[in-house]
C-alpha cells in the first residue's frame, strides 16, 4: 500500500530529523589501554567517539566533580588489564597540539589565559593552551604485580574561564616497557554546560555511528521516491 504523499513526506523528515539529532555518548568511559603488536592501543572494542577531522578517539569528562570543586575532575582514568605489562612498567602520558573551546555553536581556538592543567602521579603540573604547552609529558602510573594498572591524575581549567567545552589531545608512552607509543585521542571536557549542550559540541566532532548514516541514506531514498512519483503523475 502506497503512503500518501503527506505521510511520506512526513516519514522522511522523521528520518532525516534522527539522522541530523545529537549523538547521544556515554560519559566519564575510562581509557582503556592494550598492547598489541607492541603498541599501545586505546579503545580496541571501539566504543568511542571519532573526530571527523582528526581520525581521534574522543574521550569525555566533566569539570566540577564533587570532591574536586567546580574546575576539577579525575575523569576520566585509565585502565590497563592485567598481564599487559610486567610489575613496574610505568605508563604516562603526552600532550600535544593546541587547547581547542567550543563556544555554544562552533569549535575554535581556547582565549589566551584558558588553560587546562594535568597534574600527574609525581604532582608535576602539565599546562595546555591555545598558544602552546609547558611540561608536556606526565606520569600516570606502574604496573602492579598483576601486570595491569588503574589510576586517575587530576584536570582542571583555570578559574575564570568561560563555560563551553575545552578539547585538549594526548597520546601515551611506555619508556620502561618498550613499546610504541599510542596513537593521540582526545579529551572533551565539559564546564557548565547542560547535558544536551555538550552532547552538541561533542557531536560536532564526531563521525555519525552506521545507523545514523542508515537513517539518512533512507530518508533520502524516501524523498527521491516521491519525487520521482510526483514527476511521473504530473
Amino acid at each position: 500500500m502506497r503512503l500518501p504523499i503527506h505521510s511520506a513526506i512526513l516519514a522522511a523528515s522523521l528520518a532525516l530529523g534522527l539522522a541530523s539529532a545529537p549523538l547521544a555518548f556515554a560519559q566519564h568511559a575510562d581509557i582503556d589501554v592494550e598492547v598489541i603488536s607492541n603498541k599501545l592501543v586505546v579503545d580496541t572494542a571501539n566504543t568511542m567517539p571519532v573526530n571527523a577531522t582528526t581520525g581521534f578517539k574522543i574521550y569525555e569528562g566533566n569539570f566540577g566533580d564533587f570532591f574536586g570543586g567546580p574546575t576539577k575532575t579525575r575523569d576520566p582514568g585509565f585502565h590497563v588489564d592485567d598481564g599487559m605489562f610486567v610489575t613496574g612498567q610505568q605508563l604516562w602520558f603526552q600532550a600535544t597540539g593546541a587547547l581547542s573551546f567550543w563556544n555554544g555553536s562552533s569549535w575554535g581556538t581556547a582565549g589566551i589565559a584558558d588553560t587546562f592543567s594535568i597534574t600527574d602521579a609525581l604532582a608535576n603540573n602539565t599546562l595546555i593552551k591555545s598558544t602552546g604547552i609547558t611540561h608536556p609529558t606526565g606520569a600516570i602510573g606502574q604496573a602492579d604485580e598483576g601486570g595491569g594498572i588503574h589510576a586517575h591524575v587530576d584536570f582542571s581549567i583555570s578559574a575564570g574561564s568561560p563555560s563551553g567545552a575545552y578539547m585538549a589531545t594526548l597520546f601515551l608512552t611506555s619508556p620502561s616497557s618498550g613499546v610504541a607509543n599510542s596513537d593521540p585521542f582526545h579529551l572533551v571536557v565539559n564546564y557548565g554546560l547542560t547535558t544536551v549542550n555538550f552532547e552538541n559540541a561533542v557531536s560536532a566532532l564526531a563521525v555519525p555511528e552506521p545507523e545514523t548514516y542508515a537513517l539518512l541514506l533512507a530518508g533520502l531514498a524516501l524523498v527521491g521516491g516521491i519525487a520521482r512519483r510526483r514527476t511521473r503523475s504530473a
